[in-house]
């Protein structure tokens, strides 16, 4: 028979069992029992943050980043409320989340009780899997229903338990890890052959890189130059391709190369691989599409899909790059060159403008030239992402950010939970004004745990792509105006370093000084407001 546990116990031995290491959460009463077992374990490590919704985007980064499942544990009624926007961010960009809430005691469910809410009903509609631990003996089997979803469905599991059931006696037995759970699809040979056929038609073709070919850059690379092939990527695929690569574009859409957008315009074959993202507005009508994709829901989702391949990007690439005919095409590979020349050319005017306020491109340019090669960089919601996709060229850095759900408040957090998991990286967060004083509390969070991050303030006082929008569209920019604190200030007062900046000749300094300071750091930087050209649309 099984040693007697507590359900809190169980919970716990549970998680460690399937490998979690990091649990991001906030206190409550409905969870005491839970946070006891914790206090008394070392196998997992439970990070503090001064906001639940903080807890959920750690969860969701330390997912994106790793593959892993992310965990956060909350309190019922308003704690899980607030987990509601990162469980979202995780839900739309199909990543593996585990919530863990309380709830008020069995007798109290349904009851006039203060904190309490139907978790299940109001958690639903961003979640695969949400369950009530209502027995002790059926702890295991609720964790592994959740956990099997999130971890095989890449998406949202949650469970909550009524605070008497975690100081419950538990007999049952730890489910043990199921490695099976991995497995991966994989398309035969003769489907790979039939998209050959497509490829060999081509003659100038274009390949779409997101964030799931990562790990296949070497041999992506590889194809295009075989192919023939100019490589264009999304803001979570920024550095599947260096800089360095005779063929790689820039980015595509909002965010992105114009040059991207034109050779796109001219293509007769697109390759999409790793991404589901297709922006409509920036992509030709009725160009064949072959999508690779690791999971077989993805094809055809979210573009229109001429032919579809499941599977590993590695792999699948190295059977289309090891089988496709050497490029003859000089006219269409010299053109993706001159487009490369023309779009390095204007970047660089872009990014030498010295000024005060800075301008935003030169901010992105210095990023660039002092971010190491592996850096994590994480970006929150705002017109400094649409400046960073449209400047920055990568070499290894991987990118972070909220993609379908586009939150503000995503960056601060998303760099804790990188620096966490990933700590012999560097990590930096460029962040606007607007949504790093979502979530600003938490840069005591990094000064708590000692967290060596960076996080780079663009500070124009505005919500600048809201305010340059409404204008375009003959609108008062009504409620886009910022009243900022001192953020470097505040940096300082928190127990990290902040340093600011007021003209463009003291980024390098103030940049490379936050970068190399070994603890939480924070730059300020004025910037001007400008639009990115040919962003401000009229709503």
């Amino acid at each position: 028979m099984s040693e007697q546990r507590s359900v809190a116990e169980v919970i716990l031995d549970q998680l460690s069992a399937w490998g979690v290491k990091n649990i991001y959460g906030l206190v409550g009463d409905d969870i005491f029992y839970l946070m006891d077992a914790l206090g008394r374990r070392n196998t997992i490590k439970f990070y503090q943050v001064k906001h639940e919704e903080s807890a959920a985007i750690m969860a969701s980064a330390q997912a994106k980043l790793t593959g892993e499942t992310g965990v956060c544990l909350v309190d019922g009624g308003p704690g899980t409320a607030h987990l509601i926007n990162g469980l979202a961010d995780a839900f739309m960009d199909r990543v593996p989340v585990l919530a863990i809430t309380g709830q008020v005691a069995r007798k109290d469910i349904g009851a006039n009780k203060k904190q309490y809410v139907d978790q299940q009903s109001l958690l639903r509609p961003l979640v695969s899997y949400t369950g009530l631990l209502c027995d002790p003996a059926a702890a295991p089997q609720v964790l592994e229903n959740a956990w099997r979803t999130a971890f095989a469905g890449k998406s949202v599991s949650h469970f909550s338990v009524p605070m008497d059931v975690l100081a419950m006696p538990c007999k049952a037995a730890i489910i043990p890890p199921a490695p099976y759970l991995g497995t991966q699809p994989r398309s035969p040979a003769g489907v790979v052959e039939g998209a050959l056929e497509l490829m060999r038609e081509s003659h100038r073709p274009v390949i779409l890189a997101g964030s799931g070919s990562r790990e296949a850059g070497g041999v992506l690379g590889e194809l295009s130059l075989r192919w023939g092939a100019a490589i264009v990527t999304t803001l979570a695929g920024t550095g599947v391709v260096d800089r360095y690569h005779p063929y790689y574009v820039g980015g595509l859409g909002h965010a992105g190369s114009p040059s991207s957008t034109r050779l796109l315009s001219q293509a007769d074959l697109c390759l999409v691989v790793g991404a589901n993202w297709w922006p409509k507005n920036y992509v030709p009508k009725g160009i064949p599409v072959i999508q690779i994709d690791l999971n077989p829901a993805h094809i055809g989702s979210t573009m229109p899909v001429a032919y579809g391949l499941v599977g590993d990007a590695q792999s699948i690439l190295e059977q289309l790059s090891g089988s496709i005919i050497p490029d003859t095409n000089r006219e269409w590979t010299g053109l993706i060159r001159k487009e490369i020349n023309s779009w390095l050319t204007r970047l660089e005017q872009e990014t030498s403008v010295q000024s005060s306020p800075v301008h935003p491109a030169a901010l992105i340019r210095s990023i660039q030239e002092l971010a190491p090669d592996d850096a994590i960089i994480c970006l929150d919601t705002g017109d400094h992402t649409v400046w960073f996709g449209r400047v920055f060229r990568p070499v290894r850095q991987q990118v972070l950010l909220s993609g379908k759900w586009r939150t503000m408040g995503f960056g601060l957090p998303a760099a804790l939970a990188a620096k966490i998991n990933r700590p012999a990286q560097k990590v930096l967060a460029l962040v606007g004004d607007g949504g790093f004083a979502m979530t600003m509390a938490d840069f005591l969070t990094a000064v708590k745990y000692n967290l060596d991050v960076t996080i780079v303030v663009m500070n124009n006082s505005c919500l600048a792509m809201e305010k340059n929008k409404m204008v375009a569209g003959g609108l008062l920019p009504e409620g886009t105006s910022l009243q900022n604190p001192d953020f470097a200030g505040y940096a300082n007062s928190c127990g990290g370093l902040g340093l600011r900046v007021e003209h463009s000749r003291e980024l390098v300094p103030a940049l490379r000084d936050a970068l190399n300071n070994g603890g939480p750091s924070l730059v300020d930087v004025k910037t001007s407001a400008l639009a990115v050209p040919g962003t401000t649309m009229p709503v």
